[in-house]
């Protein structure tokens, strides 16, 4: 007897409707079915953290997504997950009932009819300059430092799932490894030791619109170009981060960055956290390591062994600085290190980086769609 096998059309229809509608990202929040109490199957739901790479399978269900985590997909069912939309609309109603509260307190206290109308609109259009550790204004390439150019960027966004695509390296693309911090956490540091592989890893070269000085190299110290061009440059959005120091402008632009990676180096970076979301939005693939402090205890006993002079509100200061940028920012960071001693941070930044060379990573679907 001779059997002749033929698939379901309906069935490979259905097949291929699926592997269409995959759709992996990567999670924003935390989630617990388990204090869920819209979740129709406490049972079905799927527990994940934020940074977790989930691979949904299902859409179908306006409110319930089907999903498994990286790595679990041959070893568990797929499990139920609130859906970006019903995520989003009770997080904003959470949010909307958080604010009325807020407001009435607001509402009876003076001070907070002048803050809002005097104060906080006059604050924002102030370009502030900041100090580094020893009190000199000048940043990690020997220039001013100075505040980016954008605003505070959708700090209070409700945030969900992104879209993820995996990237696989190339050998002609290095993606650039920017540093993230709080003052005086060892990330100047850092940079320099990764810069004494000058090989590997290179500076963006700054432009600003001072006049030159005796010795100075234009395109090797600076790129100097005159304040009209500057002004023009920032209104094309040429800049990552610029100000003005002294009545002269600085800043890192784009192109500087693409001109380290078009030679085939590794372009490290100290940016303030606002210019991540231009950044990220480049054709740069930054990769962005938040270099955070160790708990109170450990942070004094490092500053002790260094012979640091310091207060202990000046560690609290530091630690809740953190704290608020990785609230406020945490969606970019792609790597936490806890800085307890500058060489095993380094070594930790230096293995990384070797992973982004050779092995595929979770990034942007936008990234890979417009490469």
């Amino acid at each position: 007897m001779t059997m002749l096998v033929l698939p379901n059309p309906e069935t490979n229809t259905k097949r291929t409707n699926s592997r269409e509608n995959l759709m992996h990202v990567i999670a924003h929040f935390d989630y617990d079915p388990e204090d869920d109490m819209y979740i129709p199957c406490k049972e079905l739901g799927m527990s994940f953290q934020k940074g977790d790479i989930l691979h949904v399978i299902s859409q179908d269900d306006p409110n319930w997504w089907q999903a498994y985590r990286e790595g679990e997909e041959d070893h568990t069912l797929a499990g139920l997950i609130p859906s970006r939309s019903f995520q989003y609309q009770r997080e904003q109603l959470k949010r909307s009932i958080n604010s009325d509260i807020t407001d009435k307190d607001k509402s009876t206290s003076p001070i907070h009819f002048f803050s809002s109308n005097f104060l906080c609109s006059k604050s924002k259009q102030k370009l502030k300059k900041k100090k580094s550790a020893n009190n000199a204004p000048f940043g990690d390439g020997n220039y001013p430092l100075y505040s980016s150019s954008a605003t505070d960027f959708d700090v209070d966004e409700i945030l969900t799932y992104e879209e993820v695509s995996l990237y696989y390296p190339r050998s002609n693309e290095k993606r650039p490894i920017v540093l993230i911090g709080p003052p005086n956490i060892g990330r100047h540091e850092l940079r320099q030791r990764l810069m004494e592989d000058s090989d590997r890893f290179a500076a963006a070269i700054p432009h600003t619109s001072r006049p030159m000085k005796d010795g100075e190299v234009d395109g090797q110290d600076y790129h100097f170009i005159t304040r009209a061009q500057f002004e023009l440059d920032i209104l094309a959005r040429k800049f990552i981060e610029h100000g003005e120091y002294e009545k002269s402008y600085y800043g890192t632009s784009l192109d500087a960055i693409r001109t380290v990676v078009n030679a085939g180096k590794i372009c490290v970076l100290n940016l303030h956290p606002q210019s991540l979301k231009i950044l990220r939005s480049s054709d740069l693939k930054p990769f962005v390591i938040f270099v955070a402090p160790p708990p109170f205890e450990l942070l004094k006993q490092k500053r002790i062994r260094r012979g640091d002079n310091f207060k202990d509100e000046d560690l609290k200061d530091t630690i809740e600085k953190a704290r608020e940028m990785e609230e406020k920012y945490g969606k970019y960071f792609d790597m936490v290190i806890i800085n307890q001693d500058n060489e095993s941070s380094y070594q930790k930044i230096i293995e990384q980086v070797n992973n982004l060379e050779r092995e595929p990573q979770w990034v942007p679907s936008t990234w890979v769609k417009t490469a």
